[in-house]
């Protein structure tokens, strides 16, 4: 293989290693698992804050029903005291007849506090739940959608990875000083370092070129440099025969 001919190979190798690497970073799929994980952020986030909210109702309860307990207790030890006949005295009956009643109201009061502690935590943990549903859907379809990219992405980095491997062989060809040449080319030309001369235009930019021009790029050999946008321009050899 002559070295025009390997530089122009080498060329469209690369354009084929840019365009399939592209693809493989644009897959619907990736970006589809890139917006699911987004999203899933922001519910595993939320899901936290409800499994704390959840804990706060269960630690809430536990204080209103412990309140009640000791309210309760305490009823159980003024009654006892007036059922026992030890206190005679009409007055102390009288005001542990009251701190009973008193006590009665606090302990409805605590056990209607309790029941709607009860409903807000029952509220809270369906909450909770469904958020943490979401979460597994959510990271259930993240795995179909991996299985997915990698069926297909898979295949594409195949195809990247036998590329890769045969632009070596044609960058091997290639004498180091021309390689050299075309890799800084290349690099400053967004990965496009070489066109064909077709007729008067470079292929390349796309700009038809003085027939000067032309005529000392057919006289100077197969490869030659583009004055217009100072590509390595090949010369075909139909156009120098």
């Amino acid at each position: 293989m002559d070295q025009a001919t390997a530089l122009v190979a080498l060329s469209e190798k690369d354009l084929e290693i840019t365009r399939a690497t592209k693809k493989l970073s644009e897959l619907p799929e990736k970006t589809a698992i890139l917006d699911l994980r987004h999203k899933l952020r922001e519910i595993e986030a939320l899901s936290a804050k409800a499994s704390v909210y959840v804990s706060q109702l269960h630690a809430a309860l536990k204080r209103t029903e412990d309140e009640t307990a000791t309210i309760s207790e305490k009823i159980v030890a003024e009654q006892a005291k007036v059922n026992s006949g030890a206190i005679t005295n009409h007055k102390e009956l009288q005001s542990l007849s009251r701190e009973i009643d008193s006590l009665a109201r606090q302990k409805d009061k605590k056990e209607n506090e309790v029941l709607a502690a009860m409903e807000k935590l029952e509220a809270g943990k369906a909450q909770a739940e469904k958020v943490a549903a979401t979460v597994e859907k959510g990271k259930l379809k993240e795995a179909q959608l991996i299985s997915q990219f990698q069926k297909v992405g898979g295949e594409l980095q195949t195809s990247i990875d036998r590329a890769i491997k045969e632009r070596a062989a044609l960058a091997g060809v290639l004498e180091a000083p021309l390689l050299a040449r075309y890799e800084a080319v290349r690099a400053a030309k967004h990965g496009m370092g070489v066109g064909i001369l077709q007729g008067d235009m470079c292929s390349a930019c796309r700009i038809d070129l003085p027939f000067e021009r032309i005529q000392a790029l057919v006289s100077g050999g197969a490869i030659g440099e583009c004055p217009s946008c100072h590509r390595l321009l090949v010369v075909p050899e139909s156009a120098r025969s």
